[in-house]
């Protein structure tokens, strides 16, 4: 859930989060305490002098935000920064200052004001700061450097004059990437692998949701302290709980809620009052239960980010984190899931719960798992930052039903799929499986037309079903990329070799040469000399190795040799061996995927090819367009948001938008009357298109109110009656022609 426009939230370096927003009135007895706080070294830096601090505080505290804009930050109640712009004469240019507490220097804290502040100065129409810094103020000089913008300096009598541009250039852009990825990921490290956990709502009562995950988070052999924490105090699972966290010897880094809804807010401001560094809300009824539990999540959120925690939640389902320096698992899920290189996460806790479950069952080895609730805080996107860095980390599988910011999330998503395949199964979550589009435009930009184009273009992977997902799963973990299309085949059966075949076609797979058909009473070394014969030519990208138990042979030896001739290659191999029942042989985690079906080969190879031709791209450099008006767009945009609102753009407003964007397009005359279509088609010389006049998003094409290639006076005019008669007809409100060039 997003804050108010007067907030803002923003990470630090070491993960610590800080929600920054205007301060009032009320707040300038707080900031005059944060100023006289300040060391006499960073008082001076500030105001350049010793003296009181009651004014600056109250000018602070009165900014009109609009000739002063002012943020400021807390942190456990106190003040902990302040920032602000003043306007100058210049219509475009303000100058820029910010003060931090002395136990937030060195985190970040300033860059961070000075990213926000920009962003605002930029949307009143400010182009520049000004600073004024003492020469020796060499922090503050080093927050402006690497914050990314081009400094201008003038220096006198111990004072430096600082100015900068602040357009967001790409050196600005990357150096805000940076400071968000390593923020993301230092605020995670609590959250999946905490020195501690302690579990509130923790009881002995059999079915307690409490109890279930300290019972998973002390049979996974858990590296840190795990305490348990539940009001009447007594046993669960043979330890001492506490009645509050207050009553254990150590605050606890990560704080796991389990107790009813009405009671979270009062754990959660315990733990943030204590010091803890992250929640896990178990909890339900939040903004998953209407209105009311909407406000109760804001508040919520309100606790999490003043005291700067991080929470999964609430409603989550739990995470989990099989590294063997942590042995967290902090869920209620009962498969048990062997450590490895599949790193999952669900926006959907029922979902995450049965792809771990799946996982399990197929023996695939999982790094890490989150189910991620409601989302008021952590989100999909700060996985992704964790998992780029994760070495244990080989693939990442995510369940998404909505993407946030869909901007922020391709930008991350693009990065981290160029170093991990990243595979997602979209959720249709709010969409009805057959509603009509209201417009030809609205058909055409919903669904999964959007969805798909947007996936592709970060580099995800979609699948619509499960057995196709967990099959390149099993690919992505252990298997290299294929160079190509080009697939060799070994089999024991012609038929088989037929099967695979057709399902290599189907997908634009390359079969270069006949498949290797051993014959029917094929043993384990025949495949091993096989497959290695074909790993070692230069005709094959990848191989596909099949086998059917037709006469008593060994399935298990047969998967055995050929993943011994497969181990250590940079091709891949895949195998579909099955014994005489159709069932798999049971394989070590070290051999190569085995699948059921011929076409499980092939799908997952062409899926494997599809991933190397995007990396195969080139990355490219950000396009630059000469001729653009950007400033009528926003104007033209900001007037819709501040009038009339959210809506669909008039013709003439859509034109001038894509005019400012130097994007070419038919003109449009519209016609209330039948002469004026006659003039248009005039001047327009030559034939024209008739459409009727419709409100968007109403489409004249709905109504079959369109007509081609018309020409001449008397055909515009015969027209008009036509396309009038097709509207009325339909019921249609009449309002006139759109004339364009044909």
């Amino acid at each position: 859930m997003p804050p108010p426009p007067s907030m803002r939230d923003v990470m630090l370096r070491d993960g610590t989060t800080l929600r920054l927003r205007a301060p009032t009135p009320e707040d300038a007895g707080d900031i005059e305490a944060f100023y006289d706080a300040l060391s006499p070294d960073s008082r001076y830096m500030r105001f350049h002098s010793f003296g009181r601090t009651d004014a600056a505080a109250r000018e602070c505290a009165d900014s009109d935000g609009t000739n002063r804009v002012a943020l400021i930050a807390r942190h456990a109640g106190r003040v902990v920064a302040a920032a602000g712009f003043d306007r100058l004469r210049e219509p475009d240019a303000a100058e820029v200052a910010f003060t931090v507490a002395d136990d937030f220097q060195g985190r970040g804290t300033a860059t961070r004001m000075l990213e926000q502040l920009a962003e605002i100065a930029a949307e009143r129409g400010i182009r520049r700061f000004d600073a004024e810094v003492m020469a020796g103020n060499t922090a503050m000089l080093r927050v402006l450097e690497r914050a990314g913008f081009e400094l201008r300096r003038q220096g006198d009598l111990g004072e430096v004059r600082v100015s900068f541009d602040i357009a967001p250039v790409d050196a600005v852009r990357e150096r805000t990437e940076q400071r968000d990825h390593a923020a993301a990921v230092a605020s995670l490290r609590p959250v999946l692998a905490p020195a501690s956990v302690a579990v509130v709502g923790a009881t002995a009562d059999q079915g307690s949701l409490g109890g279930a995950v300290l019972g998973n988070i002390l049979e996974a052999g858990f590296r840190g302290v795990g305490s348990a924490v539940t009001r009447d105090g007594g046993i669960v699972h043979s330890m001492r709980a506490a009645r509050s966290l207050g009553d254990l010897s150590d605050v606890p880094e990560l704080v796991i809620i389990a107790v009813p809804a009405p009671e979270v807010l009062d754990v959660a401001s315990q733990a943030a009052e204590l010091g803890a560094r992250a929640l896990l809300v178990l909890s339900s009824g939040f903004a998953d239960h209407g209105d009311e539990g909407r406000e109760q999540e804001a508040r919520l959120l309100e606790i999490v980010r003043s005291a700067g925690l991080r929470m999964v939640g609430p409603n989550s389902l739990g995470v989990l984190n099989t590294d063997d320096e942590v042995r967290l698992n902090a869920t209620f899920a009962r498969a048990q899931v062997p450590a490895g290189g599949l790193a999952i996460c669900s926006q959907s806790g029922a979902i995450g719960v049965a792809l771990l479950g799946h996982a399990a069952a197929r023996g695939l080895g999982v790094s890490t798992f989150a189910s991620l609730g409601n989302r008021a805080d952590v989100s999909t996107n700060d996985l992704l930052e964790f998992w780029e860095e994760d070495e244990r980390t080989v693939a990442v599988l995510l369940y998404v039903e909505t993407f946030g910011n869909p901007d922020h999330f391709i930008r991350i998503a693009r990065r981290v799929s160029r170093r991990k395949p990243i595979l997602a199964v979209k959720g249709r979550h709010g969409e009805g499986p057959s509603a009509p589009a209201e417009s030809h435009t609205a058909a055409a930009l919903g669904g999964d037309a959007v969805i798909d184009t947007l996936l592709r273009h970060a580099g995800i992977l979609r699948f619509r079903g499960g057995e196709e997902l967990f099959n390149c799963a099993r690919f992505f973990e252990s298997q290299p990329l294929p160079r190509g299309r080009r697939v060799g085949i070994v089999t024991n059966s012609t038929g088989v070799a037929t099967l695979a075949l057709d399902a290599c076609a189907t997908r634009g797979l390359v079969v270069d040469d006949r498949p290797v058909v051993l014959g029917i009473h094929a043993d384990p070394a025949g495949y091993a000399s096989a497959v290695g014969e074909l790993l070692a030519t230069a005709s094959v990208d990848a191989v596909m190795a099949y086998f059917v138990d037709l006469v008593g042979g060994d399935p298990e030896a047969v998967l055995a040799a050929v993943s011994q001739a497969a181990r250590g290659q940079r091709i891949p191999v895949v195998a579909s061996v099955v014994d005489a029942d159709g069932h798999l042989p049971p394989g070590a985690p070290d051999q190569v995927p085995n699948y059921l079906f011929p076409d499980g080969c092939a799908g997952v190879l062409a899926r494997a090819v599809e991933r190397r031709t995007w990396l195969s791209r080139p990355l490219g450099l950000l396009p630059r367009y000469a001729g653009l008006d950007p400033e009528a767009a926003r104007t033209l945009v900001a007037a819709r948001l501040d009038g009339e609102g959210e809506g669909w753009l008039s013709i003439a407003e859509a034109e001038t938008l894509l005019a400012a964007h130097g994007v070419p397009f038919v003109p449009s005359r519209r016609c209330p009357a039948v002469d004026d279509a006659v003039r248009a088609s005039g001047e327009l010389d030559g034939p024209v298109v008739l459409k009727a006049d419709f409100a968007a998003p109403a489409h004249a094409g709905d109504v079959d109110a369109v007509l081609l290639g018309i020409e001449g006076e008397a055909a515009i005019r015969a027209g008009w009656q036509e396309i009038e008669r097709r509207v009325l007809a339909a019921g249609r409100a009449w309002s006139g022609l759109i004339v364009q060039p044909l």
